[in-house]
Formats: structure tokens, C-alpha cells, sequence
């Protein structure tokens, strides 16, 4: 028997087989197990260490409820905070007197620029007192609005925070703000103690070609709170710039710095991180102007230079994000405290004298796992905790005195760790010889000497300009299916952000074509491994990644059996002129939109696939799917389309969601669709 796929003929490999493989023993992770809220969820501990705050599941209530306990005394009652109608999605102190959380809930709304009612969801951000009695949304625009400002306020949150507290006063946050009414932005100072507002500094905004733009403030000095850094936008002959302001800090005035700008078409990494260093001329920024990975470079800005090495740089992986070490006490700064790696595994990297060997007893203590240490404080030695990792769903400790963990709580408490599959980074090289990173989750006690070749499922990332990290994947896919006994290999295609700028640029206008062949060549590699079966390879998706399911049913030579599509989009024609109705995303990323149109191809299909689609969603359209499916029928092809309820685009999704969707993949999978309704075993 001769099969061909993807471009490698494979014949001999299939003969490779143990004459009778092993039975391989898994205990599968229940749909119920992953579908539950969370037990703990969104840990923080207040800046002064005296309080404790997290999302907690209660079978009282349907949402998680927002929890706040006292530090010196863990076990006295907490205080609660439950909610009726939104669900929290996360909390987090604001300053050492409030807890600001969001909070979700569906949202049915009408305005002159819908043809009838868009069913979306809200997220509302809400600030409380640490005894759950005072309610505020200091930020809420209130007064005259016209009705598509009202519509986008009821939406969503139009605010973030640019900084929390400086070292001249900690409770002095800065708040930026957008004027739903024309985007407009202002920075506020926000009391955190008290809630006062006051303006702070209101941008300016100018025409650029045939466009409004607003100018938006980047960066605050740590020392005092000063706005330094600001960006706005310029037309011209070879497209639009991202133009760079620094303060200068003699004078007050506003300074152009092109060492800091950029064509906004090449998609540089320049970003401003903050003012670190004793010496107040130097701007920390995270750039990847003159390599392929993004470094930590020091730029002076009274010299407008470079220092000639960078502070943080990986030949191999991003370096994304500084923290600075500083002294609250005596006011001053020290540099970086730590780095941020974007390695296979996501890791805080920390450099100071206190915390760098707390991070490595910490890592020596839970080896094989990922190790977070967050809401530090150094003069009580506390911090949390956050321990996690593929196999290992998050684990919350508390740090006291530099030395002693209790544990806070386990955020899924009813899953068996043992059970689960590892997952480790790999390379492969795509058809055209392009090197391709992704990571492989393989079931717990795999041996492919014993247990042969085992089904494959093939899951590319959503974005497409995002990535995967090894780490506990929080929608529950990979252990999902890993513990039925199904390879998971996630390719990191060209187009994907984040493992350097030669491969993320090399998936433009390759939608459904070079991108797509990566994922078919990623199936082929594993076959050419002696661990996936060629006629048990599935391929599935959510959002982009439901694209890259649609487009592999309706691409030629498919290595594929079947394809599961979540929220995937179909239309091209339609994504890119969505993409490109923005003067500034059409060349930021409008233009990249381009390729194999799946929704023009659908005579093609060949392979069945199942369809499933939130009807809230408006991140990827609903329609999207129904076009695809309208089109798959028309030309009898085998397709099946499911609908679900209430539900939005992104994580985190509602128990019931999951419920639905996760029951609708495994019986497909096990189904005669997909393999036959063989057992992966």
C-alpha cells in the first residue's frame, strides 16, 4: 500500500508497526471536569501585603464570587462579594482600599449603524470597597451621548490603566480614558485611596489623510508620575508612521524622537517600557527594529542614542517586558528587576539580589512546572504564587517572610494530574525547508515502541497573528483529547506572532496556502516520527483556527480524515474588507488578508467537517459559519453545523458552552466521520 499526502510518498513507515500493538490505557478527562467554573481563579494580594483577593466558586451561587480575606488571619470568614446578574472574570487591587473587577453579562443593542438588534455581550468594569458595601464606576461617561456612544459604553470598559501609584505618592494612579464619542483620549489622575478624578493631560488629535486621529500617551515616569512619552499617527507618501513624542524634561515641551518611530506597515516591535534607571534620560524599550527577535534596549534620550548592547536579549525567543527595581522608601531606582522571555513557556525572569533566589529555590522545589511570582512585596517577604503548567492546572500559594508557602486553593480541584499528558516544544520543517515551532502533547504512558501509532489531532491557534505556550491551556483542549488516547500537535504556522519577525511575516496574504501547508506538513512530520496514524488524523480549530479547519476541507491532497471548525471564518472577501475598512488596520493587517477563499471553494470539499459557532459572536461573525455551511449543502458535501446559544467569541466561556461544544467534538471525533468510530486505542 502506497499513500502520498503533503508531499512525502510513505510507504515502508506503514509496516514499522509492532506486529500487535500494546493497548495504551487512558482515563479521560470528563467534559464536566473542564466545563465547572473554576474553584479559584484571578489571585491578588493588595500592594501593602495586608490583603488577599481571588475569584472563589461557591455552589451558592452561579458565578464565582469576589473573595477578600485578611493576610494575618487566613482563616478568619472572608468577605464575599456575589453577583446576581454579571460574572466576574477577574479581580484586582486598586491601591490597598479597593478591589476593581469585570464583569460580564449578555448585551441585546440597536443603533443607526445595525440593520437590527446585535446580540453581543457587555464587560463593565466595577471598583469596591473591601467590605463589598460601596460601589463605583469612577469612569463611566456620563451626560449628553449620542446614541452610538451610548451603545459602545454599554459594550464595554473605555479605560485603562497607564499606571499604578509612582514612587512620590502610591495611591496616585494614572487612568486613560476614550471619549466613546469620537475616541478622543484623556489621562486622569485616580486617588486609588479615595477615588478623586482630575484631568490630567488631554491628546490632541489631527487629520491624517482622510481620518481623525487621536494622540495617545504611552508611558509615565515611575519617580513621579510625569507623562513622557506619547505617540500619534502621520500620513505620507510610503503610507502611514507611528510618530514618537519624549517630554523633554528641561523645558516641558513635546519632542519628536524618529529613533522610536516606525513605518506602520513593517510591523515593528518599539515599545516604550518606563523610565528604570538612576539616570532619568534612560527609557527602557522592547524593540525588534534590527533583529529578528525583540530586545530590551536602553535609548538616552537627551543623547538620542542606542547604548550599544542590549540589556535583555534571547537568540532564540522575544524578550517582551522590564520591571524596575526601586526603593519606595528612599525613592530611588536600581535598573531592571526582572525580564519577560517569551520562550516556549512564558517566564518573568527576575535579576535583583531578593527575589532572583526566591525564583530559583522556588523552580528547584517545583521542577517540570511553571513557577509565576506576582503582587510582590518586599519588606513583608510576601507574594503570590501561581504554580502551573501543562499537566498541571494553576495551584495558588502565598509567600510569607521570603521563605514559608501556605496554599491557597487549586483552581480545578477535581481533576487527576496523573492522568494527563505532557507537552514539549519541537521544531519541523515545512515543505519549503522553513523551520516551524510546535508543541506536542502526547497521552500519559505513550511509548511508541509499545503502543504503535496513535490518532492525531492537528490544532492551530486562533489570531492568527497570536501563539501557544506550554502551559496550562485553559480551554481544556489538549488534556481533553490527550486523555482519549489523541496526539495533539499545535503548529506555530507562519503568521504566527511571537517566534520572530522572519516567520510572522512570511503568513502574509498566505491565508489558506503557505499557512495552511504547515499545518498538513506538521501531520506529515508526525507520521515520518513512527507516532501518528496517517488514517486517523484529524485537524480542529477555533477562530483562526476554524479557518485553517475550513480551509484544509476544501484544500486538495488533505492529510486529514475530518475537521472540527470553532468560530472559524469562511468569507475572505469578507474578513479582509472588515479588516480593511479602517484606514490604519487595512495596512496594518487588512492587507495581510489574502489567499485561499474557502466560502469560493466549497464545490471542492473532501473531507466531512463539523461546524460550531456562539450566536453572540461578533469578534468572528456568526454569519461566517451559516454562509459555509449554506455553501457546503448546495454542493453536497458532507457538513454538519451546530449553534450555540448565547455564546461569545473569546475565554473565559460560560459552564454551559462548554458543556455543548466539548460534547459536540468528542462524538464527532469518535464518531464514523472521523475515524470510523474506531476507539483511539
Amino acid at each position: 500500500m502506497r499513500l502520498s499526502f503533503a508531499g512525502i510518498a510513505i510507504t515502508a513507515i506503514l509496516l514499522s508497526q509492532p506486529a500487535v500493538a500494546e493497548p495504551l490505557q487512558t482515563t479521560p478527562l470528563s467534559i464536566e471536569a473542564i466545563a465547572e467554573q473554576p474553584a479559584f481563579a484571578s489571585v491578588a494580594l493588595s500592594p501593602d501585603g495586608k490583603h488577599l483577593a481571588a475569584l472563589v466558586a461557591s455552589p451558592k451561587y452561579k458565578w464565582p464570587v469576589i473573595t477578600i480575606w485578611e493576610v494575618e488571619n487566613l482563616a478568619k470568614q472572608p468577605v464575599g462579594i456575589p453577583s446576581d446578574e454579571m460574572r466576574p472574570r477577574s479581580v484586582s487591587f486598586l491601591g490597598n482600599d479597593h478591589v476593581l473587577f469585570l464583569a460580564d453579562q449578555p448585551l441585546d443593542y440597536t443603533d443607526e449603524n445595525s440593520a437590527g438588534t446585535t446580540r453581543t455581550f457587555t464587560v463593565q468594569a466595577i471598583i469596591s470597597d473591601l467590605q463589598g458595601k460601596k460601589f463605583d464606576q469612577p469612569f463611566a461617561v456620563r451626560g449628553t451621548m449620542d446614541d452610538y456612544a451610548k451603545n459602545q459604553q454599554r459594550r464595554g470598559v473605555n479605560y485603562d490603566i497607564l499606571q499604578d501609584g509612582n514612587l512620590k505618592d502610591p495611591n496616585q494612579y494614572l487612568v486613560r480614558v476614550t471619549n466613546l464619542s469620537n475616541f478622543t483620549s484623556a489621562v486622569y489622575n485616580l486617588d486609588a485611596a479615595t477615588l478623586a478624578i482630575s484631568i490630567r493631560a488631554r491628546a490632541g488629535t489631527k487629520d491624517i489623510g482622510d481620518m481623525r486621529a487621536s494622540e495617545e500617551f504611552l508611558t509615565a515616569d515611575v519617580r513621579d508620575g510625569e507623562l513622557m512619552v506619547k505617540e500619534s499617527l502621520r500620513s505620507g507618501g510610503d503610507g502611514y508612521q507611528v510618530v514618537r513624542y519624549v517630554r523633554n524634561r528641561a523645558t516641558g515641551s513635546w519632542e519628536e524622537h524618529p529613533e522610536l518611530g516606525y513605518p506602520i506597515k513593517q510591523r515593528y516591535t518599539v515599545a516604550p517600557l518606563g523610565f528604570f534607571d538612576a539616570d532619568p534620560n534612560k527609557l527602557y524599550v522592547s524593540t525588534n527594529r534590527n533583529s529578528n527577535f525583540a530586545q530590551i534596549r536602553i535609548y538616552d534620550v537627551a543623547k538620542r542614542t542606542w547604548e550599544s548592547e542590549p540589556a535583555f536579549a534571547s537568540p532564540e525567543f522575544d524578550i517582551s517586558d522590564v520591571d524596575g527595581l526601586y526603593d519606595r522608601e528612599t525613592k530611588s531606582l536600581a535598573g531592571a528587576r526582572s525580564y519577560t522571555i517569551e520562550a516556549p513557556a512564558r517566564k518573568v525572569v527576575f535579576v535583583d539580589d531578593y527575589w532572583a533566589p526566591i525564583q530559583r529555590t522556588l523552580e528547584t522545589q517545583f521542577r517540570g512546572n511553571n513557577v509565576s511570582i506576582t503582587g510582590t512585596n518586599k519588606k513583608l517577604g510576601r507574594a503570590i504564587v501561581t504554580v502551573s503548567g501543562p499537566r498541571q492546572p494553576p495551584v495558588y500559594y502565598i509567600l510569607m517572610n521570603g521563605r514559608e508557602l501556605k496554599m491557597i486553593g487549586k483552581s480545578r480541584p477535581n481533576m487527576n494530574e496523573k492522568t494527563f499528558g505532557d507537552t514539549k516544544y519541537v521544531t519541523y520543517k515545512a515543505r519549503d525547508g522553513m523551520v516551524i515551532p510546535g508543541l506536542l502533547t502526547l497521552p500519559a504512558g505513550y511509548d511508541k515502541t509499545r503502543h504503535g501509532r496513535i490518532p492525531l489531532v492537528v490544532l492551530p491557534h486562533g489570531g492568527p497573528w497570536a501563539r501557544d505556550y506550554i502551559g496550562w491551556d485553559s480551554s481544556g483542549w489538549p488534556q481533553f483529547l490527550s486523555t482519549r488516547g489523541y496526539g495533539i500537535l499545535q503548529p506555530q504556522y507562519r503568521g504566527s506572532e511571537g517566534w520572530g519577525m522572519a516567520l510572522w511575516k512570511a503568513g502574509d496574504k498566505e491565508w489558506g496556502q503557505k499557512m495552511s501547508d504547515d499545518n498538513d506538513d506538521a501531520a506529515a512530520w508526525l507520521v515520518s516520527e513512527g507516532i501518528a496514524d496517517p488514517r486517523r488524523i484529524a485537524i480542529f480549530g477555533y477562530s483562526y483556527g476554524g479557518f485553517a479547519a475550513i480551509a484544509a476541507s476544501v484544500r486538495p491532497n488533505s492529510p486529514f480524515k475530518c475537521a472540527i471548525a470553532g468560530a472559524g471564518v469562511a468569507d475572505l472577501q469578507r474578513l479582509g474588507n472588515l479588516w480593511g475598512a479602517n484606514p490604519i488596520q487595512k495596512e496594518v493587517q487588512g492587507w495581510t488578508v489574502d489567499g485561499m477563499d474557502p466560502l469560493k471553494n466549497a464545490d471542492k470539499g473532501s473531507i466531512p467537517i463539523m461546524l460550531y459557532h456562539g450566536d453572540r459572536d461578533t469578534q468572528a461573525a456568526t454569519v461566517h459559519s451559516r454562509l459555509f455551511y449554506s455553501a457546503m449543502k448546495s454542493a453536497g458535501k458532507d457538513i454538519e453545523y451546530h449553534e450555540i446559544k448565547n455564546m461569545w467569541h473569546q475565554l473565559p466561556w460560560w459552564p454551559e458552552w462548554h458543556r455543548e461544544t466539548l460534547g459536540y467534538i468528542e462524538n464527532y471525533l469518535g464518531g464514523p466521520k472521523c475515524f470510523g468510530g474506531a476507539k483511539p486505542n
